[in-house]
């Protein structure tokens, strides 16, 4: 019942961050759960029985997963095409980090309310930074606040030691007022983004099925539950790292279809040890764990990459609710290894290698700026932007502020 709840917070809390987003702007889609997911992990120390307790995580669980996904949304936004990428697996490399810490604390600190304090510390120093963040200039222009945006321009433009031309803004400005529609009735109507729709969200759905399946397994691998979790962590790690290089070195594609292939054989791998064989279930449930995860954020990359602004916040909301439905259903699919230990193996493994052959459908997306009409999205995939015009653009797309 606890990991079902658990599941099920993240669903809703994906379709809170998503409303959010669209109201509020990604700052504030940003702020107010962060605020929230500090709030209720102190609260969740404090309850007094069970029922308040889980009330308290799943408060706590909506404000983590708008804080995550607005997070990326707003990093991804900034950067220009040469560190996109950097947007997410930055993101998921301090999570890995944060699993393997969490498993040195638990394993120290027993009581259980003591660690829900530690934990909340980290998450005051973010509530006191996060004020201090700025909106993202795509959102302003695209809800038509161009003056705000050209602040903020021109802000960044100084820090980079840029200039910054008004012609450029107007062109801008005049491709956002083209777009009329917006969210998913873009995606519905267009054949080509109906068609990454739909592979993005079953890749979504079946990497998050493999990589629940495995995790909600952690105790049943022969291994000592905390170890099990430091290596879950540790082995994330690098492979975020090297997420971040091998998307700009062999492009998205490339990358999104070894890591589904692979992690899927690997997976299937499996099915030739015994459960009496601990360590080598373990080395291949961690490799397999490894590129699920790996998949996962390149699906984060390339859900910003292939849709226009007027509807990547409805791709990136819809896309991060398949996820969370996948790993909603992932307990449900290992109660199944009380009929044979081998049938939730087959079904997370199999989805995900077919996720990986629907991908050969995927454009490359490597080196190409993020898309501001229906008409980048669908005839521009092709279309990569050379090293002049790339660096051309660096001081309104990417910026270090």
């Amino acid at each position: 019942m606890r990991i079902n709840s658990a599941i099920d917070t993240k669903l809703r809390e994906e379709q809170a961050g998503f409303r959010k987003r669209r109201r509020f702007g990604r700052k504030r889609a940003v702020q107010i759960p962060m605020v929230a997911n500090l709030i209720f992990t102190l609260t969740s120390a404090l309850c007094p029985n069970f029922l308040l307790f889980l009330l308290s995580q799943f408060l706590m669980g909506i404000g983590y997963g708008g804080f995550r996904m607005n997070a990326i949304i707003l990093a991804t936004e900034w950067i220009g095409p040469s560190k996109r990428s950097w947007g997410t697996c930055v993101t998921q490399l301090f999570g890995a980090l944060g699993q393997a810490i969490l498993a040195g604390v638990i394993y120290f600190i027993r009581d259980w309310k003591l660690a829900q304090f530690i934990t909340a510390a980290p998450l005051a120093v973010i509530c006191i930074y996060i004020w201090f963040l700025p909106e993202s200039a795509r959102w302003l222009l695209d809800r038509g606040r161009t003056e705000e945006a050209k602040k903020l321009l021109l802000k960044v433009a100084a820090v980079n030691k840029r200039t910054f031309k008004d012609s450029l803004l107007e062109k801008i400005v005049v491709k956002e007022k083209k777009e009329k529609k917006s969210g998913v009735l873009i995606i519905v109507q267009s054949s080509v983004l109906r068609k990454y729709f739909f592979i993005l969200l079953f890749a979504w759905f079946s990497v998050n099925v493999a990589y629940y399946c495995v995790s909600f397994n952690v105790g049943d691998f022969g291994l000592d539950v905390f170890m099990t979790q430091l290596l879950f962590g540790l082995t994330e790690t690098p492979a975020q790292i090297l997420c971040m290089w091998l998307l700009e070195a062999l492009g998205r594609r490339i990358s999104f279809i070894s890591t589904l292939l692979v992690g899927g054989l690997l997976s299937v791998l499996m099915l030739a040890f015994s459960p009496g064989y601990p360590v080598a279930v373990t080395a291949l449930a961690t490799s397999g764990r490894f590129l699920a995860n790996w998949a996962a954020s390149i699906c984060n990359v390339y859900v910003q990459e292939l849709f226009p602004t007027s509807c990547r916040q409805t791709a990136s909301g819809l896309g991060s609710v398949a996820s969370r439905a996948g790993g909603l259903i992932a307990p449900l699919v290992n109660m199944l290894a009380t009929y044979h230990w081998s049938i939730p193996i087959v079904i997370f493994s199999g989805l995900t290698l077919i996720s990986g052959i629907l991908s050969f459908a995927l454009p490359e997306t490597r080196g190409i700026e993020l898309p501001d009409s229906t008409d980048d999205a669908e005839g521009n995939r092709n279309k990569k932007m050379t090293k002049k015009e790339c660096e051309s653009n660096v001081h309104i797309k990417s910026s270090k502020l």
